[in-house]
């Protein structure tokens, strides 16, 4: 009778350059977060801050791109931290 291995055994530990290529692409991900947050979020409320806003923009857009954006941004975050867990394997 052939015993089945454990599921442990079949896991191979992860090389170096794949470890490399995982944190890559989670800093990847986590800087586009970076920047969509600063140009959809922090650039319409530092302009509103200063007074350089356009009076012609409507308030409901400016809200729901710099929300959006922000959903986006933290979504991109939490995604790379996701991809992060693959180091653990």
């Amino acid at each position: 009778m052939v015993e089945a291995e454990p599921e442990s055994a079949s896991i191979r530990p992860l090389s170096d350059a794949r470890k490399e290529q995982i944190k890559l692409r989670a800093t990847f991900l986590n800087g586009i977060g970076i920047g969509v947050m600063l140009i959809g979020v922090f650039t319409p409320v530092t302009r509103m801050i200063y007074g350089d806003m356009r009076p012609d923009i409507s308030q409901i857009w400016l809200a729901g791109g710099t929300l959006g954006c922000f959903v986006l941004g933290s979504t991109l975050h939490v995604l790379a931290g996701w991809i992060l867990r693959g180091l653990s394997e």
